[in-house]
């Protein structure tokens, strides 16, 4: 594909392909921005965005897509890998995402090692967050499951964001800018019971979600 950018009728919909040979992802968004100034017909469409073999988009490069996207009246439904079915060794970590900030993704799957799940609102997993797998969303993280890979809520500077899970075994925590210390992995003292993790005092804390239901009415007014 010469061009940098390609919209491709598929079964499954609209699909926007960006050329995974261009490594600067700016030229990229300038080139999509050219082509939605004259680009009417797809006006209205939900589509999915195929990254082909390039690394997973980050938060700033997602939000790019989307506020052009959404300028010309386009959703973005998911971020997939090419379709030419690449080989077990080859796949990229996965990532999901959706179009409007503040929404919730409920999601059931384990994110494996090498795996990425980006969105930008809130997410709720059903199912486990292995080491070396990695969660990233603009809003609050609950993980119905166990967190041992790395987990970052509030990821564009919201410091009033929450990650809850029913065991908290992390790599790493992650809360707007606030980096939490991961404990000793597989530590036979770690509760067995759903925890909270939230800032406070200017650092991370993690506290028995049973004991503190009270104050998420506080964190979700600020």
């Amino acid at each position: 594909m010469d061009d940098l950018i390609c919209f491709k009728g598929t079964r499954n919909g609209v699909t926007l392909i960006l050329n995974d040979a261009e490594t600067d992802f700016q030229k990229i968004i300038d080139h999509l921005k050219q082509k939605m100034s004259h680009l009417n017909f797809f006006k209205g469409a939900v589509v999915n965005i195929d990254i082909g073999q390039r690394k997973p988009l980050s938060p700033a490069e997602l939000d790019s897509l989307e506020e052009i996207l959404s300028s010309n009246n386009i959703k973005i439904n998911d971020v997939v890998l090419n379709s030419k079915k690449p080989s077990p060794s080859s796949r990229l970590p996965e990532q999901s995402v959706q179009h409007e900030k503040g929404d919730t993704l409920l999601i059931s799957k384990t994110v494996r090692s090498g795996q990425r799940l980006a969105y930008l609102g809130n997410i709720m997993l059903i199912g486990d967050v292995h080491v070396g797998g990695e969660v990233i969303a603009q809003g609050n993280v609950i993980v119905w499951g166990s967190i041992k890979g790395t987990v970052h809520a509030g990821s564009q500077g919201n410091d009033n964001a929450f990650i809850i899970a029913l065991q908290l075994d992390p790599t790493q925590l992650r809360i707007g800018k606030y980096i939490g210390c991961a404990p000793v992995q597989g530590s036979p003292d770690l509760p067995k019971r759903p925890e909270i993790a939230y800032i406070k005092n200017n650092k991370i804390i993690i506290a028995d979600y049973n004991k503190s239901k009270n104050m998420l009415a506080n964190l979700a007014q600020n």
